[in-house]
């Protein structure tokens, strides 16, 4: 029984498999061919589906990319904007730095020509008389004693002598020639009595003295003496007792009081010579 089971089996499978064959047609051969073909497809399809993705990471890098040089060209933007900031700010240093190298050479220039007029002025000093800078001018110094006597507004006759020396002095340099000048007259502290009211009426006095004197010409009628400036180059002042050069306003001994009296002819600085000078 079981044999003939076997067999049975066997022989319907056998046929099962002919009717197969014989149905669809095809040999060994052409099913060989169209599993080939399958296959090609299922390969062909991976490579597509690995080409996706290649091409899939190839567009991320370069959003990458791309993402990366806008914040670059950002960064770029911000680099151009801080260097055309620090650009601009260089230049205005420049010429601040310019405009300060000008000033110091126009300082210095100017510091030469008043350090050369002085050194002219120096002539004055084999006639006893003293030529500084103070509070920023050059200064010469006229002793009181000399050019009045005490209590007087009225030059004496050395006083003129000593007068004229310095008009010829200036008037033998053209440089000094074309300054401008203020006549600055100064007294001790002891008070004053007589009718020009008080020591600032008296230095007023004098000065104008002194500038009536210096900037009159000899026309041998009126005008005896004279220096023969131009007058409209020059001024006068009185301080008083109000600028001592030695000892204090309050408090002065015989010596020092004799140092106050006195007049100051001071070279009235032009704009651009308005700086600290150092008294050498």
């Amino acid at each position: 029984m079981k044999a003939l089971w076997t067999r049975s089996f066997a022989l319907g499978l056998s046929i099962l498999i002919g009717a197969s064959s014989v149905g669809c047609g095809h040999s060994e051969d052409e099913w060989q061919a169209e599993l080939a073909k399958d296959k090609k497809l299922q390969a062909d399809l991976d490579a597509e589906k690995a080409a996706h993705k290649k091409t899939r990471d190839e567009i991320k890098q370069v959003s990458a990319e791309v993402a990366s040089l806008k914040k670059d060209v950002a960064t770029y933007e911000d680099l151009k904007q801080k260097f055309g900031a620090a650009k601009d700010k260089n230049a205005q240093l420049e010429k601040a730095l310019r405009d300060a190298q000008g000033r110091a050479d126009a300082l210095e220039a100017a510091k030469k020509r008043l350090e050369a007029l002085k050194k002219k002025l120096d002539e004055l000093k084999r006639f006893n008389l003293k030529v500084t800078i103070r509070h920023n001018q050059i200064v010469i110094e006229l002793p009181g004693d000399v050019l009045f006597a005490s209590g007087s507004e009225l030059l004496s006759k050395e006083g003129r002598e000593v007068l004229l020396k310095v008009a010829e002095i200036i008037h033998g340099d053209a440089d000094l020639m074309k300054r401008n000048y203020q006549i600055i007259g100064h007294t001790d502290n002891e008070p004053y009595a007589g009718p020009f009211r008080d020591n600032v009426g008296l230095s007023v006095m004098r000065a104008r003295e002194v500038y009536q004197f210096l900037t009159s010409t000899p026309d041998g009628k009126k005008v005896k003496e004279g220096g023969s400036l131009p007058p409209d180059r020059w001024s006068a002042a009185g301080y008083g007792d109000l600028d001592p050069i030695a000892g204090t306003r309050e408090k002065q001994n015989a010596e020092e009081r004799r140092l106050n009296r006195r007049i100051e002819i001071a070279i009235v600085p032009d704009a651009n010579e308005l700086m600290k000078l150092d008294d050498n």
